[in-house]
């Protein structure tokens, strides 16, 4: 009883109560299960749909979602790949839940060592519900509900603790404590060098359109289509770390064969009746090129990104604003029809930023080094 009533989890509602369990943790458990079962109690009208670079990123409370829908939700699932998140899609249409607008975000390091797949038909997932009964039960008898209900409490009076709010959104308090103690260098550094070493080892797929990922983008558009749901695509806006690390590999010509088999898909569906565009954010601009604060400078913060693999809601609500219509500006993200991709510049634009810009440049050796890739 006490851990349905404190409800770390967020999945029974019985009572909340300021001070006691009005905040929800952020559990160290799988988050999809979590976020899922919420969101089958929320019902939402607007989903957002990604990885942890959406579930920091993109705040569904911002004005520019709020105006279009009642009940927007983050569904967004740290590591998750586009595939687990079609399949909670699916379960929230079974469930009788038809949201009007999908954010759909696409992520290029899923496929650094895809492997095309002999079977190219979708699978549906036939254990989720059996798994959500699960998690329910664990919410209320195991010894890590406990041990997350009293977090919960403790959480009432940190401002610094891993939330994660009734909407789905991680606002990342967690890592604001860090950046105060430590500034942001040492949050950038290392995931430069994991960055380094996951782009380092890349084994790219002989064949996109056969890969896990685009065989779920197909399948997405599919229900978008049966189910007359708005669905907004988009890439996302990569630090200068990250396109830096890219270049240093080797790796743009295949940044662009992804791009272009993006816009095909997406073009493909809207052909055959799908409501859908594709926005691309992989691009160098005054955003993605912030400069990392020094190391020991504990008073600098950052506007745009919490270390080069996630971004800010801050960005996020420039993304959001630009798909969506409600402002924004031409400068920072573009719709990428096909015919657009051959007019990318962004082999040479990060050619250009990294002999521009000395301190990024000694970044990525740093990062290589630690990789030990140099």
């Amino acid at each position: 009883l006490f851990n349905a009533f404190i409800d770390p989890w967020g999945l029974h509602g019985l009572v909340r109560i300021d001070g006691v369990n009005a905040v929800k943790i952020r559990p160290e458990r799988a988050i999809g299960e979590l976020k899922l079962a919420r969101a089958l109690r929320h019902q939402p009208d607007a989903l957002i749909l990604g990885n942890s670079r959406a579930d920091i990123g993109l705040d569904p409370a911002h004005d520019t979602l709020t105006t279009l829908a009642q009940r927007p939700f983050n569904l967004a699932e740290p590591g998750a790949a586009l595939t687990a998140q079609v399949h909670q899609l699916e379960a929230l249409l079974e469930a009788g839940h038809r949201p009007r607008l999908l954010l759909v975000g696409l992520e290029l390091f899923d496929l650094l060592n895809a492997e095309p797949l002999r079977r190219t038909h979708w699978r549906p997932r036939d254990d989720l519900w059996a798994q959500q009964r699960v998690t329910r039960l664990q919410s209320v008898i195991t010894l890590s509900a406990l041990g997350d209900s009293l977090l919960t409490l403790r959480a009432q009076h940190d401002p610094h603790a891993a939330t994660l709010r009734d909407d789905g959104f991680n606002p990342l308090r967690d890592y604001e404590g860090m950046a105060a103690r430590e500034g942001y260098a040492p949050l950038f550094r290392q995931r430069a060098a994991e960055n380094a070493r996951r782009i380092g080892a890349h084994r790219w797929p002989s064949r996109l359109d056969a890969t896990a990922d685009f065989i779920a983008l197909r399948r997405l558009l599919e229900l978008a289509d049966q189910h007359d749901i708005r669905v907004e695509c988009f890439t996302y806006p990569y630090h200068a770390h990250i396109l830096g690390t890219l270049h240093r590999a080797g790796l743009m010509d295949e940044v662009a064969a992804w791009k272009q088999a993006l816009a095909d898909t997406v073009h493909a569906a809207a052909a055959q009746g799908a409501n859908v565009r594709l926005w691309d954010f992989v691009a160098v601009t005054p955003e993605t090129a912030e400069a990392v604060p020094s190391p020991g400078d504990r008073r600098s913060v950052t506007r745009w990104y919490w270390e080069g693999g996630h971004f800010k809601a801050a960005l996020g609500h420039r993304m959001l604003e630009r798909m969506l219509g409600t402002g924004g500006t031409e400068d920072f993200g573009r719709p990428l029809p096909p015919e657009a991709v051959a007019t990318d510049t962004l082999a040479r634009d990060v050619e250009a930023l990294l002999a521009a810009r000395a301190d990024l440049d000694a970044d990525l050796d740093r990062a290589f080094a630690i990789a030990g890739l140099d």
